[in-house]
């Protein structure tokens, strides 16, 4: 266990997977040679990864908190990433989205957080730093809302469609009709990226994979 404000977070023995994960892409674009630069960038990706997925789950648990219906117990992370566990249910397809939304809504806050260093003056290499970290957030938080299940995109179209409709099942149908066009468009996309910009697009299918898997693991609540 990590730390217990304000819910448990808890490393697992996978949870070297996704820091190693992290490393080796900031590695990847540190643009250096030397020892100590390749160390600083693993270090830097490695932690800083890890701690925006935390960042990011917590966004979801702050929303947790809010809700009458539902408890968020831990954030564990894991060897796909990190994952909140939460308990209850939902009383509306609104609650859903906004709880979808608290993740990116998270790692957006985090990213502007860390990029402060960049207008004001700071030595060169915290810039840099920070500039990594902020655009890594960044990309956490857009990736999350891809429209794919099970991503906090998902959840935010299924939310907002049975907000409209009345009814969870209801809006599960529709948005499973159109759930195949919505995922050929997305790995139509990844697929181009990789072949213009192999770097860029293994870098986005990464993070991707991270985000699909960690929820994946999520134990979602479930409405009576």
């Amino acid at each position: 266990m990590l730390v217990r404000w304000p819910v448990p977070i808890v490393l697992s023995r996978g949870a070297f997977v996704p820091l190693g994960v992290f490393a080796l892409i900031f590695v990847a674009f540190s643009g250096g040679s030397k020892p100590s630069v390749l160390a600083a960038a693993a270090l830097l990706g490695g932690v800083g990864g890890v701690v925006s997925l935390i960042v990011h789950e917590l966004g979801h648990v702050s929303v947790a908190k809010r809700l009458s219906g539902v408890r968020p117990e831990k954030v564990s992370v894991m060897c796909l990433g990190a994952a909140a566990h939460l308990e209850g249910s939902y009383r509306n397809g609104r609650e859903q989205a906004r709880m979808a939304l608290g993740g990116p809504e998270a790692s957006f806050a985090f990213a502007l957080a860390l990029s402060l260093p960049v207008f004001f003056p700071a030595p060169a290499g915290l810039e840099v730093a920070a500039l990594a970290l902020a655009l890594l957030n960044v990309a956490i938080g857009v990736l999350s809302l891809l429209p794919v299940h099970p991503l906090d995109g998902h959840k935010v179209v299924v939310g907002l469609v049975w907000w409209a409709v009345g009814s969870e099942e209801r809006a599960r149908r529709i948005i499973k009709r159109v759930g195949t066009g919505l995922l050929a468009v997305d790995l139509s996309f990844a697929v181009l990226l990789l072949a213009e910009r192999p770097a860029l697009g293994a870098t986005v299918i990464a993070v991707a994979a991270v985000a699909y898997g960690q929820k994946r693991f999520i134990r979602a609540p479930r409405t009576a």
